[in-house]
C-alpha cells in the first residue's frame, strides 16, 4: 500500500485537473473566454490542493481528504458555473458528468480512508485513475491547457 499512498496522495489533484464542467446557468461565452476562464479556475483550486502538500503516512490520509475534498467540491461548482459555448457543450458536459463521479469518488475514498478499509481505497484510486483519463481527453478537446493536464 505504501505506492498506493502516492497515488492517493495525487487522487485530489487529478480530479480537479482534468477539469471537466457543464453547463451552469452563468453567462454565454466566447470558446477564447471560456477556455481562458475554465484554465484559470482549475489553476487556482490546484493551486489549493498543492498548497495542502503530500501525506507522508496513512494517519496523514484522513486529514489531507478532509481538507481537499471542499477544494475539490468549491473548484467543480465554480466550473459548473461556466457555460460552454455551443461548440463545445457536447464534450464539456460529458467530461462535467465525468468530474460528477469523480468528486463522488473522492467522498467516498475519504469515508474509505477514515474506516481503514484499504481494499476500498484501492478500487477507488483505480476508479478515479481510470475516469481521469478520459476526462483529460475531453478537456484537451475544448482546447483546455492547464485543466488538459494529466496527473497521477
Amino acid at each position: 500500500m505504501r505506492s498506493g499512498l502516492a497515488i492517493v496522495a495525487c487522487a485530489a489533484a487529478l480530479i480537479l485537473a482534468a477539469c471537466g464542467g457543464g453547463g451552469g446557468g452563468g453567462q454565454s461565452l466566447t470558446a477564447d473566454e471560456f477556455r481562458q476562464q475554465a484554465d484559470a479556475i482549475c489553476k487556482q483550486y490546484e493551486d489549493k490542493l498543492n498548497e495542502l502538500g503530500s501525506p507522508s503516512s496513512l494517519d496523514d490520509l484522513g486529514a489531507f481528504f478532509d481538507k481537499a475534498v471542499p477544494i475539490i467540491e468549491e473548484g467543480n461548482s465554480k466550473l459548473q458555473d461556466l457555460e460552454a459555448p455551443d461548440e463545445l457543450s457536447a464534450d464539456w458536459d460529458r467530461a462535467m458528468e465525468l468530474q460528477d463521479k469523480n468528486l463522488q469518488a473522492a467522498r467516498d475514498l475519504q469515508e474509505a480512508i477514515h474506516d481503514n478499509d484499504t481494499a476500498r481505497v484501492q478500487d477507488l484510486v483505480a476508479e478515479l485513475d481510470a475516469t481521469d483519463s478520459e476526462s483529460t481527453r475531453l478537456a484537451r478537446k475544448v482546447g483546455l491547457e492547464k485543466c488538459g493536464q494529466q496527473n497521477g
